[in-house]
């Protein structure tokens, strides 16, 4: 009989966290995995400087936002155990987003348009193995590729840190468990529930329209920053439903007592005692300013209430329910072509409400670099990684076309170089011809001095140049 996953997960969070401390153990040893930086990319045309210029220089004195290409089990290592030129990140990290695979159906091909022609590419072979190790036993994989990089993410936050896992209904309840272990039950935040559609068809059953975050900060105090949104009119007259008598302005009566218990108060010339098992929530001090204010009133009974007025509250507070956009339609203009691509309002609301400033925010399974490129947006820092290359690829552009700041492109290994070496082709020339006809481009009449990986498309007259697959050229 075949052990249930119930049964079977306290034995994967074990082997999960023994694999993790085997790689903080060895994080100062000689032989650490360490990031190579293949690129410094300048999207903008500094001074001496062009697009994806390569160039050597000394990164420890000053910050570059970085896009890793490359398993993120070895990137977080690297990260962790830093370098001559690049610090370690251990315990620096303000913000972790991560929106992880969660459906062994999923479609991991990249749809690229070319002139005259559709191709998919395909994941490539380092990519096709670790998809098929992640789901070769379905749920229990997936949770055993989980623990070891959740631990090692709890390792890269600051102690005001905060971690978002994107999950849906297929583990999500599993992923809960595993969270509450390593970052601790009472470090949860929060289950938010986002509305990604407003319906769906799934046959016998209720439409799934929405997925799950789930919030955890490194103790019980991360940063946190509350996040409003703008009131309708007809929401302003629900929530605030009174109408002051002087200035003629809307308010909502707020109760001043919570649980615990606490000392009497005066209100006035009154001295108040809080109802059993209760507190005022106000000092003496502030009470008096409120009461001088008019901004105290006594019910029927005599219980003070405090009114809040709806031009003292910027917005609509954000809960725990996220309803008020979905995910990108086939007509927005952020499309990538990436069928799991998350809208970057999505993102923009975790890293307002958990990363200060000038903080520090990472995405381990960036896929279209949403994170980044929102974070780049909101002044803050960023450091992406993904498996996939085209992943990595769509990435640099999207930030290039952003006009971001510099930034550099590592990797852990030539992955792509792997791909390459076990094909049927040795040389730049012999895959030149087959990569011009697909952008439509003709080569250059072959004589002495002429590449043979250079061509030319005659209606448009753009220059297409065909480099090695080990290589990053714009």
């Amino acid at each position: 009989m075949a052990i249930s996953l119930i049964e079977d997960l306290p034995k994967i969070v074990s082997q999960g966290k023994k694999e993790a401390q085997k790689i903080l153990d060895g994080l100062s040893s000689k032989n650490r995995i360490t990031l190579q930086t293949n690129e410094l990319v300048l999207p903008t045309k500094a001074e001496g400087g062009y697009f994806g210029q390569s160039i050597k220089t000394d990164y420890k004195n000053e910050w570059f936002n970085r896009l890793i290409y490359g398993d993120n089990l070895l990137a977080m290592q690297a990260l962790l155990a830093g370098d001559s030129t690049i610090p370690s990140m251990r315990g620096k990290i303000d913000l972790i987003y991560i929106d992880p695979p969660f459906d062994s159906k999923a479609d991991y091909r990249t749809k690229i348009h070319l002139p005259g022609t559709d191709i998919e590419q395909k994941p490539t072979v380092i990519e096709q193995f670790a998809y098929a190790d992640t789901w070769k036993d379905g749920t229990a994989s997936y949770l055993r590729m989980m623990v070891p990089r959740l631990v090692l993410m709890r390792e890269h936050l600051s102690e005001q840190g905060s971690i978002y896992v994107h999950i849906d209904w297929h583990v999500g309840h599993y992923v809960k468990l595993i969270m509450d272990d390593i970052f601790g039950k009472e470090n949860f935040r929060n289950e938010i529930v986002w509305r990604r559609a407003y319906s769906h068809n799934d046959g016998n059953k209720f439409g799934c329209i929405h997925d799950t975050l789930l919030y955890y900060g490194k103790t019980n105090n991360p940063y946190y920053e509350k996040i409003f949104i703008p009131r309708s009119d007809e929401e302003t007259k629900d929530e605030y439903p009174y109408i002051d008598e002087h200035t003629g302005k809307r308010y909502k009566s707020v109760s001043m007592n919570a649980a615990g218990d606490g000392p009497a108060r005066y209100f006035g010339d009154k001295l108040l005692y809080p109802p059993s098992g209760r507190h005022w929530i106000w000092t003496q001090e502030r009470i008096d300013k409120a009461l001088k204010k008019d901004l105290i009133f006594f019910t029927s009974n005599g219980t003070p209430r405090y009114k809040q007025f709806a031009d003292n509250i910027e917005g609509k507070q954000i809960q725990d329910l996220w309803f008020d956009f979905m995910a990108i339609s086939s007509r927005s203009n952020e499309g990538l072509n990436f069928n799991t691509q998350k809208p970057e309002k999505l993102l923009e609301r975790v890293i307002k409400a958990s990363c200060p400033e000038s903080g520090i925010v990472i995405d381990f399974f960036a896929g279209t670099g949403t994170t980044g490129a929102v974070a780049e947006k909101l002044g803050r820092q960023w450091i992406m990684s993904d498996l996939g290359k085209p992943a990595s690829l769509i990435m640099r552009k999207r930030l290039i076309d952003q006009d971001a700041k510099p930034f550099l492109y590592q990797s852990i290994g030539d992955y792509q170089k792997e791909q390459y070496e076990v094909s049927s082709f040795r040389r730049i020339g012999d895959l030149a011809q087959v990569v011009m006809n697909l952008y439509g481009a003709l080569p250059f009449p072959q004589g002495e001095g002429v590449p043979a990986n250079l061509g030319y498309i005659k209606q448009s007259k753009t220059l297409v140049f065909v480099d090695s697959p080990s290589k990053m050229t714009a």
